[in-house]
């Protein structure tokens, strides 16, 4: 008998794409015998809700269907609860889903899991900041690239994914300067003028980036990228590396794995996870091992 799922939709994802595919979500889910629902986000706040909602009313599978962003916020309402998340891949960039193996030309395939849905322990990264804490379950960062999502968000344009996040780059860029930032992993002290510091539970955003490539949601640590101070023309050369995840070679950036994290700034940078802001620096990151089932295929 398959679980009871409850489906929750981001009607802005992917412009507009996951609103569409409600109609067509809703028929497979009944001829595939799946006992389900599906509420639709009306408010930045309310996925959550709608997540911790369902999971109390004994839904054994909460899915997601939308973006990373809107998978971040539905694993925030299921956390401590028996519910186990599923993504169906209709947003922009769809990065976790990459890192699930999930098909992401075709988030249909991802429906079809339901009918006999198989789980495994994925790992999650807790962002503690002042007096909130948030869960992120792909990328958490700060500095450069958390001021490009800053940008990317406001953005009114019909680009998506690796192209809209490379337009919202080379704005950004224009004006941003490298911060000098303190960063302890498992307990090491690390002074660095950077770009960016970017943790990894998965290995892409941004619609493909693999700004942590050797990472896995599964292995009960996270991935931290450091960018080093770049000139404008030198991060721009090396830019392009990041879509083979072979920047990790270049001179100036540095690789860790750590499961303990602490960060600051020497000014007020935004950390961003899952592609939505979780709170200024200072912060900490804790890896939560297997902390929260996911559908896989």
């Amino acid at each position: 008998m398959p679980a009871r799922v409850a489906v929750v939709v981001n009607p802005a994802a992917g412009r507009g794409r996951a609103l569409h595919l409600i109609p067509t979500v809703r028929g497979l889910l009944k001829s595939l015998g799946v006992e389900y629902s599906i509420e639709v986000s009306s408010a930045p706040d309310q996925p959550e809700k709608l997540a911790r909602r369902a999971a109390e009313d004994g839904v054994g599978i909460v899915a997601a269907l939308g973006g990373d962003g809107l998978a971040g916020m539905v694993s925030n309402g299921l956390m401590s609860s028996k519910a186990g998340l599923a993504v169906i891949p209709a947003g922009t960039g769809n990065d976790l889903a990459r890192s699930l193996g999930l098909d992401r030309k075709d988030p249909l395939s991802a429906v079809r899991m339901l009918a006999d849905p198989k789980t495994r322990p994925m790992d999650v990264l807790q962002v503690t900041s002042g007096r909130s804490r948030r869960y992120c379950l792909n990328v958490a960062g700060a500095g450069f690239d958390s001021e490009v999502n800053e940008t990317a968000n406001a953005m009114r344009t019909r680009l998506k994914g690796s192209a809209k996040y490379v337009a919202a780059l080379l704005r950004t860029l224009r004006r941003f300067e490298p911060a000098d930032f303190e960063l302890v992993v498992d307990g090491k002290e690390i002074r660095r003028r950077a770009m960016l510091i970017a943790i990894g539970n998965g290995r892409s955003y941004g619609g493909g980036m693999r700004v942590c490539p050797d990472a896995s949601l599964f292995d009960g640590s996270v991935d931290v990228c450091i960018v080093g101070e770049m000139s404008k023309g030198e991060f721009l050369g090396a830019f392009p590396k990041v879509f083979r995840g072979t920047h990790v070679k270049h001179a100036k950036v540095t690789m860790l794995r750590g499961k303990e994290i602490e960060l600051r700034a020497d000014r007020r940078l935004m950390v961003y996870g899952d592609g939505e802001p979780a709170g200024p620096l200072p912060a900490s990151f804790l890896v939560l091992p297997a902390a929260l089932p996911v559908v896989v295929p």
